[in-house]
């Protein structure tokens, strides 16, 4: 699982690596093909190969499905708590990455080449609660709908942990790199970040990237758990001290959802 997550997460990975990682998994291979057989693509022809899957859709938007489905696949097996969907999950994870890697290509950030897997595995601590403490997902949930409090002040009263902490030491437990562990860890609380590692000078820390995009992608209706109120406007994606063009970054996020978005829905 590690290999994988790692050798996706490259955005220079080519139709050859990306072919021989998606054919060792069955199952990701599987919903690869029908995906590219689906009526979203429309073509003419049967495609019956990862290879000519991957050359008919696209590198870049194969890598962004085959990143999403994987961390999905480790828990199918699982049945998840009733409320929650993982639909909902794949969209939001990979929202964030995508709106991440937009804003990356934009700003100095710490340890860009983890951005995307950053973005996909920032919540995977939400799935962990849902597959393996369903009923606690359940309760959580509930409190978060009478509280006006923060989601994760809810896991911590029902849990003593909260989802970013969880899927912190998933990430640690793949051997994923600390960047990627502490974006996630952080991504709720990113000032705290700067305490645990100085991300160097002119540089933003990926657990504020994640933070921003995270919020901005809940304000589109993409959030795994229902708001308990929908933002007027959206969230600022300023971050002090630091000039890019948001506008640049928007239109390059939109165009990337726009390719991948409907793969997981």
């Amino acid at each position: 699982m590690s290999q994988l997550l790692a050798r996706l997460a490259r955005r220079n990975c080519e139709v050859p690596e990306l072919t021989a990682l998606i054919e060792k998994d069955p199952l990701l291979a599987g919903q690869v093909l029908r995906m590219a057989n689906s009526a979203i693509f429309g073509r003419m022809q049967q495609i019956t190969t990862v290879g000519h899957a991957i050359t008919m859709i696209g590198v870049g938007t194969l890598r962004k499905f085959a990143l999403g489905n994987s961390v999905a696949n480790l828990f199918s097996r699982f049945r998840s708590a009733p409320s929650f969907s993982m639909t909902r999950f794949n969209l939001h994870s990979v929202a964030t990455a995508t709106l991440v890697e937009a804003l990356v290509d934009e700003l100095p950030v710490e340890f860009p080449e983890g951005a995307f897997i950053a973005g996909i595995l920032h919540d995977v601590g939400r799935l962990l609660i849902a597959v393996t403490l369903p009923d606690d997902f359940e309760s959580i949930v509930s409190l978060y709908a009478i509280k006006n409090t923060p989601l994760t002040e809810c896991e911590r009263d029902v849990l003593d942990i909260d989802h970013a902490e969880l899927s912190a030491l998933a990430i640690g437990r793949w051997d994923l790199a600390e960047s990627i562990q502490r974006a996630a860890r952080f991504h709720h609380t990113p000032d705290l970040a700067l305490a645990e590692s100085d991300p160097g000078p002119g540089k933003v820390t990926l657990s504020l990237i994640i933070n921003k995009a995270d919020e901005f992608v809940n304000y589109l209706g993409l959030s795994i758990v229902r708001p308990q109120a929908m933002n007027q406007k959206p969230p600022s994606l300023e971050f002090p001290g630091f000039q890019y063009s948001q506008e640049r970054a928007l239109q390059t996020f939109e165009r990337e959802w726009k390719s991948v978005g409907d793969l997981f829905r």
